[in-house]
């Protein structure tokens, strides 16, 4: 049987609460998506929290809210998924990349400033699997540069930063809920702020330029970035799993490094000490990434690239859409080269960590 690299947590839990809430037929927003909301409110101490169809279009709602689009520049980190560069396009804006840390795979802030230019509007940091650049020297620059701070903290659910939670430290921050992240709602996201001007101007922008649903008169130009009943319905389920999925995937990736510690072909990711990261994936790094990628294969045992640095994306370099896409990446063209992601689900057995950790023992022992 294949081990896979990651799948969710769900069950009959999920399934019975659907059941309840499909039985009501108001599926569209309404109270299940209220109680949604409410658990990040009371949770991560904002004043304010906004479900949405996907983070995508959670980011490319929080730029419009800014107000950033044509002629501006965002400036975000060369080793992210597509998605953060995608929603600045889609807002007009110009991504500007900036390399990253070799350590824990976020904005190297040693690089930042020389892609600070008058068109300047926002850094976007990425938390990237749970962890995060320092903040403090961030918030910082973004102070000084008069810049918008907005956290892609798709994949840092409950990781913090000086004990606040990622995603809370900007002006605006948010989750994915994706099916492959540490909680799902198959499709979602959500926005999180302290600022009330904001929240409703986002609003708005999800709900075809309203603050209220069931009226047309539109004072503002919005889509359809809803949420439903049936995606809270899960996340309703999913956040009372949270607090296990992350103790368990904390015990994975604790697993892994012990096991393979005698390795000295492979390293891991490492925190600052101001983060205490979540492990939504465990991450080893080794130059022979590659072949021990096709030895895990052969073995049933399913790993993931870490995402292709967006300097080298086919989508970008054809079109004159990101500013200095003809720059040199060196650090995360490397972690490219050399990160792979092992089997990181709540579900999977102890039997199964040990054999895959077995099996990449075997593979060195081969060599």
């Amino acid at each position: 049987m294949k081990i896979n690299q990651i799948k969710p947590w769900v069950n009959e839990a999920e399934a019975n609460y659907i059941k309840k809430i499909v039985q009501k037929t108001y599926l569209t927003e309404g109270d299940e998506t209220l109680k949604f909301e409410k658990y990040f409110i009371k949770n991560f101490k904002v004043k304010h929290s906004i479900s949405i169809s996907n983070w995508t279009s959670g980011i490319f709602a929080c730029l419009k809210a800014l107000n950033i689009g044509k002629n501006d520049e965002v400036i975000v980190p060369n080793l992210t998924f597509v998605a953060t560069t995608n929603a600045i396009i889609l807002a007009g804006a110009t991504p500007v990349l900036c390399d990253v840390d070799e350590n824990n795979l976020c904005l190297d802030l040693n690089k930042i400033n020389n892609k600070i230019s008058k068109k300047t509007k926002a850094i976007i940091p990425v938390h990237l699997y749970g962890h995060c650049c320092d903040m403090d020297k961030l918030n910082k620059i973004c102070k000084k540069k008069k810049l918008y701070l907005i956290e892609d903290a798709a994949q840092a659910i409950y990781s913090t930063y000086k004990k606040k939670f990622l995603g809370t430290i900007g002006i605006l921050g948010g989750f994915s809920f994706y099916g492959n992240k540490i909680i799902t709602t198959g499709e979602g996201g959500l926005i999180l702020t302290n600022s009330s001007k904001l929240r409703n101007k986002i609003y708005e922008i999800k709900n075809h330029g309203r603050l209220k649903k069931g009226i047309f008169v539109h004072k503002e130009i919005g889509y359809n970035f809803m949420f439903t009943e049936m995606q809270a319905a899960i996340g309703n389920i999913q956040v009372k799993k949270l607090k296990k999925i992350l103790k368990r995937k904390k015990e994975i990736f604790e697993t892994y490094k012990k096991g393979l510690s005698t390795i000295k072909s492979i390293s891991f990711m490492q925190n600052l000490a101001k983060n205490k990261p979540v492990h939504w994936f465990s991450n080893i790094f080794t130059k022979d990434k590659l072949k021990l990628k096709k030895f895990l294969e052969k073995n049933k045992i399913q790993t993931r690239d870490i995402f292709l640095p967006l300097n080298l994306q086919p989508c970008y370099r054809k079109y004159k859409i990101i500013k200095n896409i003809k720059d040199r990446f060196p650090v995360s063209n490397k972690i490219f080269n050399t990160g792979l992601s092992l089997p990181s689900s709540y579900n999977l057995k102890n039997s199964e960590l040990n054999l895959i950790i077995n099996k990449i023992k075997k593979f060195y022992s081969l060599k």
